[in-house]
């Protein structure tokens, strides 16, 4: 009768639909809070991923695609960010996925080095295998439209975290992204298809330099061409190690305009631009950096 009486009278249902409307945004915000939970909960707890592709990349490289217990966007804070890798509860490291836009599934870019335990055991993993992982955790904050210009310089698999920034600068803003890795020789060379492709969806706005040891004749400089969905891609691979003259050639000048970001082992870090602290903060820039201008807030060491 209730319910009778109240469809039947029009200043009552006037104010059932008032209040319904009311307790929408209530609702909103009860279920964003229960989803901010439930990522806060992801971020500080092990779960268990699912080995779904992996592939070999190079000679002592792997692409693993891991598949998240749930479906959707597993980081909303874009990135930088890395995920702890635990193989064992002994057995742990972490690796910064090839992009924060994958839903329900990520990607890593796995080296083996010598006698390396964890290198070894992803390395071996097989389709159907599981892990544990937990994050993500973020190391560095993407802010839109604040940078025209990205200089990435990465460092072997320092490439990774460089990688998924610069899929998330193309795909949602307007930045040049230029980028420059060093690598022993051109076999080691990481994501040149991945970059072509990027390349050719967003023609214009990003540049490649692969620096290699050796595999070149000093001095060389050869460019790489490739055909994708009928666009020709460049990327310039050539032979040398980070200096003053080289990256003075290939980064862009000094401005609050642009943005460095170094990835690559502590050596090669402190020799662009300067050693992070003992506590892993950033430290003042020093190095190359320094020499060529730029200041401790247009680089970042990751």
């Amino acid at each position: 009768q209730v319910v009778s009486s109240f469809q039947q009278t029009p200043i009552l249902a006037h104010q059932g639909a008032m209040y319904a409307r009311a307790a929408r945004p209530l609702a909103a915000a009860f279920a964003a809070g229960a989803t901010v939970d439930s990522q806060r909960r992801a971020r500080c707890e092990m779960r268990t991923v699912t080995c779904t592709s992996n592939t070999a990349h190079t000679h002592d490289v792997r692409k693993i695609t891991f598949q998240m217990p749930q479906p959707g966007r597993w980081t909303a804070g874009g990135p930088i960010v890395n995920m702890l890798v635990q193989a064992t509860p002994e057995l742990k490291r972490p690796y910064n996925p090839l992009s924060t836009d994958e839903k329900g599934s990520f990607t890593l870019l796995v080296k083996r080095y010598e006698n390396a335990k964890m290198g070894t055991v992803l390395h071996e993993l097989p389709v159907g295998g599981t892990i544990e992982v937990k994050g993500p955790n973020q190391q560095w904050t993407y802010k839109q439209g604040e940078i025209k210009h990205y200089a990435l310089v990465a460092g072997g698999t320092g490439i990774t975290p460089l990688f998924q920034l610069t899929q998330h600068v193309l795909a949602n803003d307007s930045a040049h992204v230029t980028l420059v890795t060093f690598n022993k020789s051109t076999s080691d060379i990481l994501l040149a298809a991945d970059l072509a492709e990027l390349q050719t969806k967003y023609p214009g706005r990003l540049t490649v330099t692969h620096v290699v040891e050796t595999g070149l004749d000093a001095g060389a400089i050869t460019t790489t061409t490739a055909m994708l969905g009928g666009a020709v891609t460049t990327q310039v691979v050539r032979q040398g190690k980070p200096n003053t003259k080289l990256l003075s050639e290939l980064l862009p000048c000094a401005g609050n305009h642009v943005k460095v970001m170094v990835c690559g082992r502590p050596p090669m870090t402190a020799a662009i631009a300067g050693p992070k602290n003992k506590d892993f903060t950033q430290g003042e820039v020093d190095g190359i950096l320094k020499s060529l201008g730029f200041t401790t807030s247009m680089v970042h060491k990751v």
